[in-house]
């Protein structure tokens, strides 16, 4: 199974700080959205065209400690299977700035690593009871022997210099996230 590690970075991240509940069957999962209320959701992404052309709204629920919670976006404009831009917005709300404290400095640990690579822009906002990672991450422009010499080369969803569409929605969907076509 071909793995990007930035997703592994920031999905590990993601789990170490917060937990995320899931129960799978053949044709739906529920998952805990928090104590109160489960969500029904399509257990894969198997409907949409991986080979077309077009955008996506990705979603991953995960739940929290006490007091944080945690909204989980992703955007993708993909051509012939192939990711063009992914924008990933992971915004944390909490009253404790401790916890929120934990995450900044996660956050800003894992965009060091990209400090310098061009088309790879991420922004951590830090507001009073919020952080928000803002990644945007442009493949079409992006130096991708520098993104390799990076992450690595093993364990990626580069496939010869381009990530494939169906490649990331099987990784991604392991860790919960569920697309929809934009129209």
């Amino acid at each position: 199974m071909v793995k990007n590690r930035f997703f592994i970075i920031l999905f590990m991240l993601l789990f170490l700080i917060t937990g995320c509940s899931q129960k799978n069957d053949k044709n739906d999962s529920t998952v805990k959205k928090d104590d109160s209320s489960d969500v029904n959701l399509k257990s894969s992404n198997s409907h949409l065209d991986t080979s077309g052309s077009g955008s996506l709204k990705c979603t991953r629920v995960a739940s929290a400690s006490t007091g944080i919670d945690v909204s989980l976006n992703y955007e993708l404009k993909y051509e012939d299977g192939f990711v063009l831009v992914l924008h990933s917005t992971e915004k944390i709300t909490s009253s404790s700035s401790d916890s929120l404290d934990e995450y900044e400095e996660a956050y800003k640990k894992i965009a060091q690593n990209y400090d310098g690579l061009d088309y790879y822009d991420t922004n951590v906002i830090r507001t009073d009871d919020t952080v928000v990672n803002d990644t945007t991450i442009n493949y079409q422009k992006l130096d991708m022997d520098k993104l390799l010499a990076i992450e690595g080369e093993e364990d990626n969803v580069i496939e010869d210099g381009k990530v494939k569409l169906a490649t990331w929605l099987s990784f991604a969907e392991k860790f919960g996230t569920v697309c929809e076509e934009v129209k």
